[in-house]
């Protein structure tokens, strides 16, 4: 049972009952105060008669009263009816459910359809339905009529004959032996072709992915063959002919030999950042992902006689290989562009805001000219000769590509004491 109804039912039982129970107490205590006071027939007849209109009288008019606050209360009610249905923002029908006839509209869903609410009213929803919406109506009729509540989505024909993609959602209820429904009508017309479109995107991306890995993958193989190739004919070119070769030709050939390594690693710093893999995210310590990579790192941290402080780390889920790329590429930054003449110290910190976590990573090397800051993360981009510093500037492109990967932003900046601050952000998804 509906509970206003309930209510309304239990009040007006509950004055049914009072007055009843006035009624018989009147009746009974008026005729024995009667009989006592008035001992002749005729007067007490007379006294009868008029406590009879009396008690007429206080009923019409406790009725009255009653009938006119119960008429203000339902033209209140009425009234707060009208303001939530009639001029809700929101599009809101009312159909049978076996007839699927219209019984009431608000002005929103006459504008969503392109009609006057007042004319929608009467009509059937079929009317409104493409052919295929109508047709699978027949089937999901009498399922939706067993469902107190339910969502499904309609193609409607708008007046101007667009048809438009609408979410209804649905509540039934029995109103004087009919199921009405009154539902809520969302256009997601441009929801659903957004999604399509990017369903779409999604696998023109996919697809592209696809063959920038077998090309990637292509490259790498049909490259490596010819360098090897170069490389072990010019070596043996210089086993064969070495007492014939001055200091010159020897030269020569080791700046063929250092010229295909260089190119062979390049080939692989290009295959590696074309080639993400597959992402698995998992709760990981941090900490240990640092800590595997100070590991990784520790001849380099040994030659450099280096000092790396690690901050407490929090637990996060992510991708602990791309997270263990991009402190392996920032940590072997700051140990290899460290300053000759001051001991390199490196500090990893971490702090959250509860809606997504920073990590940074300090040094006190050589630094990035605030000039050079943005143009570090550019593929191959590289602010040193590769006699003073090898590489082939690949490495920040991947940490920005990893960290990119996850919806997070990473940047550089001059530290306080001279050096490189890189900073990396990722969401905080909580525990």
């Amino acid at each position: 049972m509906n509970t206003p109804v309930a209510s309304i039912r239990l009040i007006a039982l509950r004055i049914a009952l009072g007055y009843a129970a006035f009624g018989v107490l009147w009746i009974l205590g008026s005729d024995r105060l009667a009989n006592s006071l008035f001992p002749n027939p005729a007067t007490l007849a007379l006294v009868q008669s008029w406590k009879g209109l009396f008690f007429v009288g206080l009923s019409a008019a406790l009725i009255f009263v009653m009938g006119t606050l119960f008429v203000r209360a339902l033209a209140r009610s009425e009234r707060r009816y009208r303001a939530l249905f009639d001029d809700s923002p929101e599009a809101l029908l009312i159909y049978d459910m076996d007839s699927l006839a219209i019984v009431a509209s608000n002005n929103s869903a006459g504008r969503l359809l392109g009609h006057d609410a007042d004319r929608l009213n009467g009509h059937h929803l079929v009317e409104l339905m493409s052919p295929v919406t109508a047709q699978a109506m027949d089937h999901e009729l009498p399922r939706l009529r067993d469902l107190l509540h339910h969502s499904v989505t309609w193609r409607l024909r708008h007046q101007d004959g667009r048809i438009l993609d609408i979410s209804v959602h649905g509540q039934t209820h029995v109103e004087s032996g009919r199921r009405l429904c009154q539902a809520l009508l969302v256009d997601v017309t441009a929801k659903l072709r957004a999604e399509t479109e990017l369903l779409r995107t999604l696998d023109e991306l996919a697809s592209t992915n696809e063959r920038m890995r077998e090309l990637s993958h292509g490259l790498s193989h049909d490259l490596q063959e010819p360098l090897r190739q170069v490389a072990s004919f010019v070596q043996l070119l210089e086993r064969r002919y070495a007492e014939n070769m001055d200091a010159e030709a020897r030269q020569f050939i080791f700046y063929a030999v250092e010229g295909v390594a260089r190119l062979k690693a390049l080939i692989a710093d290009i295959e590696n950042f074309t080639t993400q893999g597959t992402v698995e995210e998992q709760w990981v310590e941090v900490g240990t992902v640092v800590n595997t990579v100070l590991d990784d790192l520790s001849a380099a941290i040994t030659a450099a006689n280096a000092r790396i402080i690690v901050a407490p780390m929090p637990k996060l889920r992510i991708d602990p290989k791309r997270l263990g790329v991009v402190f392996h590429i920032l940590l072997n930054n700051a140990i290899k562009f460290r300053r000759a003449e001051t001991p390199c110290e490196i500090t990893v910190e971490a702090q959250g805001d509860g809606q997504s976590w920073s990590f940074r990573v300090q040094d006190n090397g050589i630094g990035i000219p605030p000039e050079f800051q943005a143009d570090v993360f550019t593929l191959f981009r590289r602010l040193h000769t590769r006699d003073r510093f090898p590489g082939n500037g690949t490495g920040l492109a991947l940490a920005r590509k990893m960290v990119e990967s996850w919806k997070g932003r990473i940047w550089v900046e001059t530290a306080p004491e001279g050096g490189a601050l890189f900073t990396f952000t990722m969401p905080d998804d909580g525990l």
